[in-house]
């Protein structure tokens, strides 16, 4: 809001009507016409500053953060078609590196999938369809490392070898999923608005080739970046689209990570028993296909929600059971979410010492993964008990 406009709009009108009506040689009736002038001028201020203030309130209650990423769920399938992938493990010379990374991948051991997809990669007779899906393959294991600047360069990589392909429907198979990956990239790293361009063009791809997975991608990937930016009502209508095609092509794990979304949308309309709903519907759905990171996500997730509802020791319980999770399998950005989270309980529980220690450790995460959103917001947190312990020692 401009104050200083809305303080020449409201005191303005008033010092020039009461100026008008002491010079001499205007009549009682243009007097009185200037004065009516004047406050119509001056209800008009009033009223923009009360709608204004009503718009800001409006938009901070849309704009509520959640402690940590782990609400804004990011599809765990990558936007590249199975069969694309595939096509990698079908090549007799790669099959051995591809099974490998892939038995890698599912149990969470994302180090060792890189090197077997790194195999892949360098192998003197692979193609170029073979490099885009082992780059993307790659960045996709950077990625759940949170290891984002190596991620981005797999994922632009991809995007530049996908142009050389000759067969059309392969070219923008890569493209639509390299976009869509370099998009979460940039939302994980705050810049909105690039983000927003990168997956709305990922999603006009995949939509021309008719590529439903893909589509589904992308249509979460852009609820969550309008999640990001406040604007609910877009984020829930993109998120619903996505949980309609997963529920017809049956993609449970896709279902699992749209129901959380929906629940995210519904924590911040105020609506905790629809968000706890959703949420231990997706982590059902987890559990039944042990998806281990999607299962300390959704716990993480209820722990918020009973946190909202005034239940902290339930709260506490589901962080540090997310925590275990995220440590097992090496997931950083986890991790340092049920830090933040754990240290917001122990913070509101009066227990500084404890809630300093775990802001502190989530905070080095987040500085070596470059969250710089959570980087704020931890460090506000921490100078916010240094504060109230100075006062105290007065």
């Amino acid at each position: 809001m401009d104050l200083w406009l809305n303080i020449v709009l409201i005191a303005g009108p008033l010092v020039l009507g009461t100026y008008l009506s002491t010079v001499q040689g205007i009549t009682g009736r243009t007097a009185m016409v200037v004065w009516v002038v004047c406050v119509f001028i001056c209800l008009a201020g009033v009223y923009r500053v009360r709608k204004e203030k009503k718009k800001e309130k409006k938009e901070a209650g849309e704009k509520r953060y959640y402690r940590g990423w782990q609400q804004r769920q990011i599809l765990y399938s990558r936007g590249l078609p199975m069969s694309y992938v595939n096509g990698l493990g079908e090549n007799p010379l790669f099959e051995h590196f591809f099974s490998m990374g892939q038995k890698h991948e599912k149990e969470s051991k994302f180090k060792g999938a890189i090197e077997e997809y790194k195999e892949c990669l360098s192998h003197p007779e692979a193609t170029e369809d073979n490099k885009v899906a082992a780059n993307v393959l790659i960045g996709n294991c950077y990625y759940a490392l949170s290891k984002l600047k190596d991620a981005h360069k797999h994922y632009r990589e991809a995007l530049s070898v996908s142009k050389r392909l000759k067969d059309k429907g392969k070219r923008l198979k890569g493209r639509g999923a390299a976009l869509g990956n370099i998009g979460i990239i940039h939302s994980d790293l705050g810049k909105l608005n690039e983000a927003l361009r990168y997956h709305e063009e990922a999603l006009g791809v995949n939509r021309k080739i008719e590529h439903e997975r893909g589509i589904v991608t992308n249509l979460v990937n852009t609820g969550n970046v309008y999640c990001q930016l406040g604007k609910l009502d877009e984020a829930m209508k993109h998120y619903e689209q996505a949980l309609e095609i997963d529920r017809k092509i049956g993609c449970e794990q896709g279902m699992a990570s749209e129901l959380g979304n929906i629940g995210v949308i519904y924590r911040s309309l105020g609506k905790p028993d629809e968000a706890l709903k959703h949420h231990q519907e997706a982590l059902k759905i987890h559990r039944k296909i042990g998806h281990e990171r999607g299962i300390g996500i959704q716990l993480g997730n209820i722990g918020v929600i009973y946190n909202d509802l005034g239940k902290p020791d339930e709260a506490l319980k589901h962080y540090k059971e997310a925590l275990e999770i995220h440590r097992r399998i090496g997931y950083e950005q986890g991790i340092a979410n049920q830090l933040d989270n754990i240290g917001v309980i122990y913070n509101d529980l009066g227990k500084l010492d404890e809630a300093l220690k775990h802001y502190k450790e989530a905070l080095e995460i987040f500085k070596r993964i470059g969250a710089q959103s959570q980087i704020k917001r931890v460090l506000r947190n921490i100078r916010d008990i240094e504060e109230k312990r100075r006062r105290e020692q007065k």
